[in-house]
C-alpha cells in the first residue's frame, strides 16, 4: 500500500511538474510572441520619430537658409546706394551681423581696384565678445583667388557654397552670396554671408528622440556640413557618411516613402540611419542615426525581468505605444497647423493688399484730381485699411485704423473696406455712410474691436468736401503759397541800394490740420450719431491722411514721432504730388525708426485736388418757372444747344429727355405744391463733354437718392416715382449733385465725341 500511495504521490509531483514546465514554455511561448510584435511596432514608431525629427530639423535648417537669404537680399539696395562711401560698407556688414545672430559674419568682397588702395573687403565678425569689423584684404588673404569669388562674378547669380575651411577665421563655413551690381549694370562687388558649420551642428544637435542619437547635414553629394561637436563620435560620423555615400550599400524607403533608412550591423552597436533631401535650394541632405539597443532596450528588459508578469507588461506596452501614436499625431498635427496659418498668412496677405485700390478703373478719365496710397503693415497682415473711388463726379475717400493686429484686424479690415464700397456706392452722406458702418460693426462684436475712421466726400465740379471723422488721426490740409522776392540793386546816380522789379517767385506750401468733431470709432456703440462737416477745398489744395502707425513711430531711443514733425515734414516737402508726398513721408519715417521694429501698421493717403480750366466753346442758359408748363421752352434750348454743337438728332433727342425729366423732377419736388421759384439751366461744353448745370433754390432736393424703379415688376404692382432718374442715368454718363449755399445742384454730364 505504501508503495502505491508513493507510487502516485511521485506522479501527482510529475504532472505539477509538467504542468508548471508547460505553462512556462506558453508563457515564453507568448513572451516571444509579444517580444515580436512589439518589436515590429516600436520599428514601425522608430519610423515615425526619425521622420519626424528630420521634418522638424529641416524646417529650422531651411528657416536659418531663408532667414540668411532674405536678410542679405534685403540690403542690396542700402549697399548700391552707398558705393561711393567705402566707410559705410562697414556699418551695413556690422547691422546685419548684430542683428543675424545665426551668422559668423558678413562681407562684401569689391574688385580690385574700385576703391584705392588695391583689395578691399568690409568684413563683420561675430565673436565672444561683440562683433568686430575687419578689412581681412590685403596680403595675408586674397579673395579673389577664391573659386568661390570668381565663380559669383562669372556667373552673376545668387549662390550657396560650402562647405570648406575659411584660412583667414580658421574655421569651416558655409556662405550665401550675391553679386552687386552698379546702377550702370558693371558688377562691382560680391555680397555674401557666413554661417559656422560648428554651430549649424550645435543647432541640429540640440534635441533628440534618444540620448546617443545624433543629426548630420550633409550637401547634395554627400559632403558633410555640420556634425555634433562631441569629439568622441568622430568614428561614427565617418561610418555613417561611408554607409550613405556607399551605392553598394543596401537601402530601402521608410513605410511611408518620405526618407531612406540604412540598417547597420557592428561589432559595437547595431542600428538604422534615416536620411532625406531637403526640397529647394540649397540641396543639402539630413541624417539621424538611432541604435537599437536605446530603441528596443526597454523591450529586452521587460522580455527578462518580467517574463511572469508579461500579459501585464504586453498591456503596458499597449498603452505605452498608444500615448506614444497619441504624442506623435498631437505633435505631427501641430505642425501641419503651423504651416498651413503660415500659408493662410501669406494668403491673407496677397489678398489684402488686392483689395487696396492700387489703380482705379473709376479715376482712369478723371482729371480734377491725384490720389496715391500706401499701407505697410507690421506684420503679415495689418488692420489699417483706406479706399477711393469716383462716382457720379464725386471722390469718395476713407482712410481707417482697426483695433489690434493679426488675423482678427485683418478681417474687420476687409470687411469695412467692402462694405464703404458697396454704401458708399448708393449714399453720398458721410455721416450716413459712416452711421450705416458702425451699425454693421456693432452686431456681434463680443471682442470689443473698434475702428477709428476718417469718410470724406469731394464734389470734383465744385471742390465742396463733407466729412465725418470716428475718432481717426486729424488730416492736413494744404495749399501751394507764392512768394515774390526782390533783389537790391545799386543806383549809380547816388550810390544808392534801389528794389528792382520781382525777378523770381517762390512756391511754399503751408499746411494746417482740419477742423473735426471727435465722433467717437465705429464698433462701440450701435446708436451713436455721427455728424457730418463741411468745407471748401480750392484748387490746388492738397489732403493728406495717416493713420498713427506715423504719429506713433518712435526711434531706437523711444522718442515718437508726433503729429508736430508731421506737420512739419510735410510743410516742408516741397511739393503737392500726392505720390511724392507718400514716398517722401515713407523715406522720413524709415529714417526716424531707423533699424527699430515697426510696432503698427503705417498707411498714407494723399489727395491733390486739382480742376482743370478748359476753355468752353458754348456757354449758354435759361430761366425757367418751377411750371411744367415751360418745358417747351427747354425742350427749344436743348435743340439750340445740340445745333450749336453740330449733334446728330439721335444723341440731340437723348440730351433732351434726359434735360426734360430732370427738370421735371426738380421742379415737382424741390419746390412744394403752390410754391413760386426759378430753375436755372445752365449749358456748357469744352468740345469733348456737354454738362447741363440745373439749379434752384427750393427745399433740399437730391434727386440721385431717389430709388430707381424695379423694372422687373408689373405697372400696378410698382409704386409711383423712380422712372424718371433711371432713365436720365441710362442717358447721360454722370448725374451730380450738391447742395451749395441754399441752392441744389444737379449736373448732368455727356460724352459727345463718341456719344
Amino acid at each position: 500500500m505504501s508503495k502505491l500511495r508513493d507510487s502516485l504521490l511521485s506522479l501527482r509531483k510529475r504532472k505539477g511538474l509538467l504542468i508548471v514546465i508547460v505553462a512556462v514554455l506558453l508563457l515564453e511561448l507568448l513572451s516571444a510572441v509579444q517580444y515580436y510584435y512589439t518589436h515590429n511596432l516600436l520599428e514601425d514608431e522608430l519610423e515615425k520619430y526619425a521622420e519626424m525629427e528630420l521634418t522638424t530639423k529641416a524646417i529650422i535648417t531651411k528657416r536659418i537658409v531663408e532667414d540668411s537669404e532674405r536678410t542679405l537680399k534685403s540690403h542690396i539696395m542700402e549697399v548700391k546706394y552707398n558705393l561711393s562711401t567705402p566707410d559705410s560698407m562697414f556699418n551695413i556688414v556690422k547691422q546685419i551681423a548684430k542683428y543675424s545672430p545665426t551668422l559668423k559674419g558678413c562681407g562684401i568682397a569689391f574688385i580690385p581696384g574700385y576703391y584705392k588702395g588695391g583689395l578691399f573687403e568690409p568684413y563683420a565678425l561675430r565673436t565672444d565678445t561683440g562683433i568686430v569689423c575687419l578689412q581681412v584684404a590685403g596680403d595675408r588673404f586674397d579673395y579673389t583667388k577664391d573659386g568661390f569669388f570668381r565663380d559669383i562674378m562669372e556667373k552673376k547669380a545668387n549662390s550657396w557654397v560650402g562647405p570648406y575651411d575659411d584660412t583667414y577665421l580658421q574655421t569651416r563655413l558655409v556662405s550665401y552670396a550675391v553679386p552687386i551690381y552698379e546702377f550702370t549694370g558693371d558688377t562691382v562687388a560680391v555680397f555674401g554671408i557666413d554661417i559656422d558649420t560648428e554651430s549649424l551642428g550645435d543647432t541640429l544637435n540640440y534635441r533628440h528622440i534618444y540620448p546617443s542619437s545624433f543629426d548630420l547635414l550633409l550637401t547634395e553629394d554627400g559632403e558633410l556640413i555640420a556634425e555634433p561637436t562631441d569629439t568622441t563620435l568622430r568614428d561614427e560620423v565617418q561610418f555613417v557618411m561611408s554607409q550613405i555615400n556607399d551605392s553598394t550599400v543596401e537601402r530601402r524607403l521608410s513605410s511611408k516613402g518620405r526618407s531612406h533608412i540604412i540598417d547597420f550591423d557592428t561589432r559595437e552597436r547595431d542600428g538604422a540611419i534615416f536620411y532625406v533631401s531637403m526640397k529647394g535650394i540649397p540641396h543639402w541632405q539630413i541624417a539621424v542615426v538611432c541604435y537599437d539597443d536605446e530603441v528596443y532596450g526597454s523591450l529586452l528588459k521587460l522580455r527578462y525581468r518580467l517574463l511572469l508578469l508579461s500579459l501585464l507588461a504586453f498591456g503596458i506596452m499597449l498603452y505605452l505605444v498608444r500615448r506614444f501614436a497619441q504624442d506623435e499625431q498631437k505633435l505631427r498635427i501641430q505642425t501641419l497647423e503651423q504651416e498651413r496659418l503660415a500659408g493662410e498668412l501669406r494668403i491673407a496677405s496677397d489678398i489684402q493688399q488686392t483689395l487696396l485700390p492700387e489703380e482705379e478703373s473709376s479715376m482712369k478719365d478723371i482729371d480734377d484730381i491725384r490720389v496715391e496710397g500706401r499701407l505697410i503693415p507690421a506684420k503679415a497682415v495689418g488692420g489699417d485699411l483706406y479706399n477711393a473711388f469716383v462716382r457720379d463726379g464725386k471722390l469718395f475717400f476713407c482712410i481707417g485704423d482697426v483695433s489690434g493686429k493679426g488675423i482678427p484686424s485683418a478681417l474687420i479690415m476687409a470687411i469695412t473696406q467692402a462694405l464703404f464700397r458697396n454704401i458708399a456706392s448708393r449714399e453720398d452722406n458721410p455721416a450716413h455712410i459712416m452711421r450705416r458702418l458702425n451699425e454693421t460693426a456693432c452686431r456681434n462684436n463680443k471682442r470689443n474691436i473698434f475702428v477709428t475712421l476718417f469718410v470724406g466726400v469731394l464734389d470734383l465740379p465744385t471742390g465742396h468736401l463733407r466729412y465725418c471723422n470716428a475718432g481717426h488721426e486729424l488730416p492736413l490740409i494744404g495749399q501751394s503759397e507764392v512768394k515774390s522776392e526782390k533783389r537790391k540793386v545799386k543806383n549809380k546816380s547816388n550810390n544808392a541800394m534801389d528794389n528792382a522789379n520781382p525777378d523770381y517767385s517762390l512756391f511754399t506750401f503751408h499746411y494746417s490740420l482740419i477742423e473735426a468733431k471727435p465722433n467717437l470709432p465705429i464698433g462701440l456703440f450701435e446708436d451713436f450719431g455721427y455728424e457730418m462737416q463741411t468745407m471748401q477745398m480750392r484748387p490746388g489744395s492738397t489732403l493728406f491722411l495717416y493713420t498713427d502707425g506715423l504719429t506713433e513711430a518712435r526711434n531706437a531711443k523711444g522718442e515718437l514721432f508726433g503729429r508736430d514733425k508731421v506737420l512739419q515734414m510735410i510743410s516742408e516737402s516741397g511739393t503737392d504730388n500726392p505720390k511724392q508726398l507718400v514716398e517722401t513721408t515713407i523715406e522720413w519715417w524709415h529714417q526716424f525708426i531707423g533699424a527699430t521694429e515697426q510696432s503698427d501698421d503705417l498707411t498714407l493717403l494723399a489727395i491733390n485736388y486739382i480742376p482743370s480750366e478748359e476753355q468752353n466753346i458754348l456757354d449758354k442758359a435759361i430761366t425757367l418757372q418751377n411750371d411744367t408748363k415751360e418745358v417747351e421752352a427747354l425742350g427749344a434750348f436743348v435743340k439750340g444747344v445740340a445745333e450749336d454743337l453740330s449733334l446728330g438728332k439721335p444723341l440731340t433727342n437723348k440730351l433732351r429727355l434726359a434735360v426734360e425729366e430732370a427738370v421735371v423732377n426738380v421742379m415737382e419736388y424741390a419746390y412744394p405744391k403752390g410754391t413760386r421759384g426759378d430753375v436755372d439751366i445752365h449749358a456748357v461744353s469744352n468740345g469733348r463733354r456737354l454738362k447741363f448745370i440745373i439749379s434752384d433754390s427750393g427745399i433740399p432736393f437730391n434727386p440721385t437718392e431717389v430709388s430707381a424703379a424695379d423694372t422687373t415688376l408689373s405697372a400696378e404692382e410698382r409704386p409711383i416715382g423712380g422712372l424718371g432718374i433711371l432713365l436720365v442715368r441710362e442717358l447721360m454718363d454722370s448725374i451730380n449733385y450738391e447742395r451749395i449755399h441754399g441752392k441744389n445742384i444737379l449736373t448732368l454730364t455727356k460724352s459727345i465725341l463718341n456719344p
